[in-house]
């Protein structure tokens, strides 16, 4: 972030009722759906995925409009940062490039939008997470599940998948990257289910029905060994040392299609209610702030910086609202 951003305060439990947007990215555009955003782990660069189009933002620049884009001929599930450099997702292949019916792994530029690196999938991916080290989980319609070396651009080993029949969610790994997780709706039977891999034992992973019908987000919190589970209005929360629910509770005030953790552990994010976001304290689960927008656009993803400084998220019809508090005192 810019030095104006860093005299910016850490969002705390004790400020968290005074955010307010502080910058807004993007300019508008027709109605979007379902924005998927995220920082690099810098935090001075922000990216954005809406449908087949990739935008993304230097924050450390005064400008607010996207210094990259790219538009794919598909619409990938996810797109993410590899260090600052570069974005990461699956996408069409290209005539001389790719066998023609299958889709790739594609790396992008974050200079200016060029192809860095690409590879062949043996089929579509449903579902990316990255490592703070740069390991890449992938997710394969056909069940199967890989760890990829994003720098070395290669392989490293099959994971036993998801079952054929189940949609992926969401993905993400353990802060030590010792820990993959997966959340999965199985529509046949209508039940949620987590699948946890032990990267350090075994290829083979965990699988836990959570007691709801259907998944939205999962993460890890950032410095202890927990596990957090989110159905649209269901929380459970799991020690994924001993594969155990430590407890749940229910938000029926809002509807959740994405959750994320402050740098401390203390707070969560969720977007909320298709109109907004919402803020939690993540001990007692208490709601600590709400937004929501006089109009009909779907907004989607809520995340925070790195830093702990800002919320991003998206708002509906095309820019994406930074929030904070006020200035360090």
């Amino acid at each position: 972030m810019s030095q104006t951003d860093l005299t910016r305060a850490v969002i705390t439990p004790a400020n968290a009722r005074g955010l307010k947007r502080v910058r807004q990215l993007g300019s508008q555009l027709d109605s979007v759906r379902w924005e998927r955003l995220c920082f690099d782990p810098s935090g001075t660069r922000l990216l954005a995925k809406a449908a087949s189009r990739l935008r993304w933002w230097n924050l450390d620049t005064a400008t607010d409009v996207a210094s990259g884009s790219v538009e794919l001929k598909m619409e990938p599930i996810e797109a993410l940062f590899h260090g600052s450099n570069h974005i990461v997702t699956a996408g069409p292949p290209v005539a001389e490039a790719a066998v023609a019916w299958r889709p790739r792994l594609m790396a992008f530029s974050t200079t200016d939008g060029s192809l860095w690196r690409e590879e062949t999938l043996s089929a579509p991916a449903t579902g990316l997470a990255m490592s703070r080290d740069g390991v890449l989980l992938a997710i394969l319609e056909r069940g199967e599940a890989l760890l990829w070396d994003v720098a070395a651009w290669k392989r490293i080993r099959d994971l036993h998948g998801v079952e054929w029949h189940v949609t992926v969610k969401a993905s993400a790994f353990s802060r030590d990257s010792r820990f993959a997780a997966s959340i999965v709706t199985d529509y046949d039977h209508g039940q949620a289910y987590l699948y946890l891999w032990n990267l350090k034992a075994s290829s083979h992973p965990w699988v836990h029905p959570l007691g709801f019908q259907f998944a939205a987000s999962v993460a890890f919190h950032p410095t202890l060994p927990l596990l957090v589970a989110r159905g649209v209005h269901e929380v459970v929360v799991m020690d994924v040392n001993e594969r155990r629910v430590l407890r749940m509770f229910n938000d029926y005030s809002h509807y959740v299609s994405n959750l994320d953790f402050s740098p401390d552990g203390e707070l969560m994010v969720s977007s909320a209610g298709d109109r907004g976001f919402a803020l939690y304290h993540f001990d007692t689960g208490e709601l600590l702030f709400s937004h929501s927008e006089d109009n009909d656009l779907e907004t989607a993803d809520a995340v925070f910086s790195p830093d702990g400084r800002f919320i991003a998220w998206a708002q509906g019809d095309g820019t994406v609202g930074l929030w904070g508090v006020g200035p360090v005192a």
